[in-house]
């Protein structure tokens, strides 16, 4: 941290103006307690490593200690448990393949199945949801889109939907009026 960055710091934290002295102050008590935590830092990384160590020598002891079928049975031990994690990484793909093609992805693909491979039936009924939805706020949006608006008449009314309609209700309801005289006149 430099000086002016520490100045800056203990402005943020009230101090209109740090003096020279408080800067150092600061600076000196952050320097400490980071070079305490490396040490700490330091000193479990040793520990760690001391613990790897013993493991590894436990390891090589019951190794020696072992015969060649309890040194094979091991082996197919650890190669089952491994030919399982890449059995279950391989499903796992294969299924986020499927559900991507379906178009279920990201957060939604990942929450569907369960570790057992059950199936989140919640999930999938928000994910439905959410679909749903969306098809019909985009259903919505289009007919609304192709309605055409009062003012996109362009000056020429007989062109306008509304006025075929009126037109073609006026007609018939003239040609009904017309009807009714007609048959009036005979009476």
């Amino acid at each position: 941290m430099t000086r002016n960055e520490a100045k800056e710091f203990l402005v943020q934290l009230g101090i209109e103006e740090p003096t020279d002295e408080q800067v150092t102050n600061y600076l000196n008590r952050t320097m400490k307690e980071v070079k305490t935590e490396q040490d700490k830092a330091l000193k479990y990384k040793a520990e760690a490593d001391k613990v790897k160590d013993l493991e590894k020598q436990i390891e090589e002891m019951n190794s020696a200690n072992m015969t060649d079928l309890e040194k094979a049975n091991k082996a197919t031990e650890d190669a089952q448990k491994q030919v399982e994690s890449l059995t279950k990484t391989v499903r796992e793909m294969q299924l986020a393949k499927s559900l991507a093609e379906i178009g279920i992805v990201g957060e939604d693909a990942s929450g569907l199945f369960g570790e057992d491979g059950s199936l989140n039936t919640e999930k999938l009924g928000k994910i439905i949801e959410s679909r749903e939805k969306a098809a019909v706020a985009t259903f919505q949006k289009q007919a609304l889109d192709s309605t055409p608006a009062a003012d996109d008449t362009k000056g020429d009314e007989d062109e306008t939907p509304g006025k075929d309609i009126v037109d073609r209700v006026a007609a018939s309801k003239k040609a009904e009026t017309e009807a009714v005289s007609i048959i009036d006149s005979y009476k």
